[in-house]
């Protein structure tokens, strides 16, 4: 098994995955809480990895992708 440092686990079903993956083998959850910004005409989009817990992304306010899955 990889080291600590180099796993992350499934908000969803808990699996323990490598660091590398971005989505679960196990359940199919995307494994990174990105914020939800897309691009316009107005704004570049956002993007930003935030902690799994945030339910609002620290740089623009934008619901994240954990919070629109129901996983928080």
């Amino acid at each position: 098994m990889a080291e600590k440092n180099e796993t992350q686990t499934c908000v969803r079903c808990k699996y323990v995955a490598v660091k590398e993956d971005r989505y679960c083998i196990r359940c199919g959850a995307p494994l990174k809480n990105k914020c939800t910004k897309e691009k316009s005409l107005m704004h570049k989009g956002c993007y930003k990895v935030n902690k799994a817990d945030a339910k609002y992304c620290a740089d623009c306010g934008t619901e994240t992708t954990f919070s629109q899955l129901g996983f928080i």
